[in-house]
């Protein structure tokens, strides 16, 4: 036992106290192995110990140069795709016609009220004179002039009733005095099959082409009046669509073409009474508006048309703009791609959405707001109040302050366009239409003394359609190549970069620690296998050993 004993008090103090390495040491250590392993470009220099202190600042000097310019390119690009990550460019191929809808083709004469049935002049002038008219005559002047320029009349009630809407039917050109006739895709056509009645903010219109009145409208909208009321509905087509079969059928709604040039349009001749014609409501210039629009937009003949003057004949040929937008670019806000999707913004009083339906529902809903009571021509509930003359300078305000801010947010509009839009952009020319002599020559003796005409025709005017499309500029691979085309330039970064510092990080220091124990070292190989430093008293033990031999 005394043996054992005095062997075991021989064995502790031959083994001498370890000596573990700080944490600079260690840290230092653990660096430069991961220095001298990293694809990084001059890491390297940094974690060499054999390299000078000068050295180590000029590479310090560099790589962080490197870093630091690195970094702003990577900012701005990262400031591109965030900001303006959509780009318009031409289609990869045309589109041909047969696939987009012919234009809705609105028309509205410029005769409002008939001389021979409601003298606006005289009832002008009257009121001028201060001349005294009756209750009754007072509110058909009144009414007669909402259809007139906005200086005419700016005086009377701030409000007017539903009946409004036939007293404009009644004093406007009937139908058949305006229509004489229509060839539809060189087929003669009676005119009471292609156009519908229908209501603008230029009275009593009539429209062809146009969807029925449930397609275009909700259940909100209160209709006293039997506009577009037709039974054509629309057969498998949308705007954002298109249509599901590209063949040429008769039945299709709305109605296509599939080739360009006259033969393949519409021809109108209309006609106007010369005993009816008054220039105090609307001014110098007579005839017709026109305005061309898709079939599932309500028109604004006021703002934009083209004019069909009375006795000339006019060519219109019709150049389609069409934008569409990528799917890819459904998962960004509306804001940035500059657009919404169908079914991303639903209207109050229109089933479809587009910029159009959107700023009229807009300037109802401000019209609204400052006058009390909104345009006879304008979307309504059951219990809204109708402006009368006496508002017609409030209306005027209201549509004055949403003109600059349509587009904007704090408007309470924000009418961005629509995904998918059209634009049939029209190519005019005209010529004197000498209808006279034409019947003349045929020796027609039907009277037509104080009739004026007028011949339009409307076609397309090329086959194919040059499609715009949004599509996005940096989508998150683009942003990645680019990040990563930059990082490469500068100092050699890749993916297996990452994942070496990620691995020298987590699983090798986790390693380290399980083996070492918390005084691990980066130790390189040669210092791993050092048995003077981790086995200090085995040359002892070894003489110890000996000794008992």
């Amino acid at each position: 036992m005394t043996v054992e004993k005095n062997d075991q008090i021989f064995e502790e103090n031959l083994k001498p106290k370890k000596k573990y390495p700080g944490f600079v040491k260690n840290l230092r250590d653990y660096f430069s192995e991961y220095t001298s392993s990293t694809s990084l470009h001059g890491f390297q220099y940094l974690g060499d110990q054999n390299r000078t202190i000068p050295e180590k600042i000029f590479w310090t000097v560099v790589i962080s140069a490197c870093l630091s310019i690195c970094t702003m390119m990577i900012l701005k690009t990262h400031d591109k795709w965030t900001n303006s990550p959509v780009i318009v460019s031409f289609a990869q191929s045309p589109t041909p016609v047969g696939a987009i809808a012919f234009p809705a083709v609105t028309i509205c004469s410029e005769t409002k009220s008939r001389q021979t049935v409601f003298n606006f002049t005289s009832y002008y002038h009257r009121n001028r004179k201060h001349d005294n008219l009756t209750e009754e005559e007072n509110k058909m002047y009144e009414d007669a002039s909402l259809l007139c320029d906005t200086h005419v009349y700016l005086d009377g009630s701030k409000t007017t009733d539903f009946g409004v809407i036939d007293f404009f039917e009644e004093i406007a050109p009937p139908y058949k005095e305006i229509f004489m006739s229509c060839t539809w895709q060189d087929r003669n056509e009676t005119c009471d099959t292609l156009f519908y009645k229908m209501l603008s903010e230029e009275g009593i219109c009539y429209t062809f082409n146009m969807l029925n009145r449930d397609a275009i409208y909700t259940n909100e909208v209160f209709h006293n009046k039997d506009f577009l009321d037709h039974n054509r509905e629309p057969t498998d087509w949308t705007l954002e669509s298109g249509y599901t079969s590209l063949e040429d059928d008769e039945e299709t709604y709305p109605f296509r073409v599939v080739t360009a040039g006259a033969k393949a349009g519409i021809t109108i001749l209309l006609k106007a009474n010369e005993n009816d014609l008054d220039y105090v409501c609307r001014g110098p210039v007579q005839g017709f508006k026109v305005a061309l629009h898709p079939p599932d937009e309500v028109p604004r003949v006021g703002m934009q048309f083209f004019r069909l003057p009375l006795d000339q004949e006019v060519v219109v040929a019709i150049k389609p703009d069409m934008m569409t937008t990528s799917s890819s670019l459904l998962g960004y806000d509306p804001k940035k791609r500059g657009c919404y999707f169908s079914h991303e913004r639903k209207l109050r009083y229109y089933n479809t959405y587009s910029q159009q339906n959107c700023y009229i529902e807009c300037l109802t809903n401000v019209t609204l707001n400052m006058c009390g009571c909104v345009a006879y021509h304008m979307p309504h509930s059951e219990h809204t109040q109708i402006c009368g003359s006496g508002s017609t300078a409030c209306m005027k305000n209201a549509r004055t302050s949403i003109v600059s801010s349509v587009n904007s947010t704090e408007s309470g509009c924000n009418c961005l366009q629509a995904c998918t839009a059209v634009t049939y952009n029209a190519e005019t020319s005209q010529a004197d239409f000498n209808w006279v002599k034409v019947l003349e020559a045929y020796e027609n003796e039907e009277d037509f003394t104080g009739t004026r005409m007028a011949r339009m025709t409307l076609f397309y005017k090329e086959m194919q359609v040059i499609t715009s499309e949004r599509n996005e500029l940096y989508g998150i691979t683009d942003f990645m190549a680019n990040c990563g085309g930059l990082l490469g330039l500068f100092i050699g970064f890749s993916f297996v970069s990452l994942i070496e510092t990620l691995y020298f990080m987590t699983l090798r220091l986790l390693m380290n620690i399980l083996k070492f124990g918390r005084h691990f070292w980066s130790a390189s190989d040669d210092l791993l296998q050092n048995d003077a430093y981790l086995h200090p008293y085995k040359d002892k033990k070894n003489e110890k050993d000996d000794l008992e031999k």
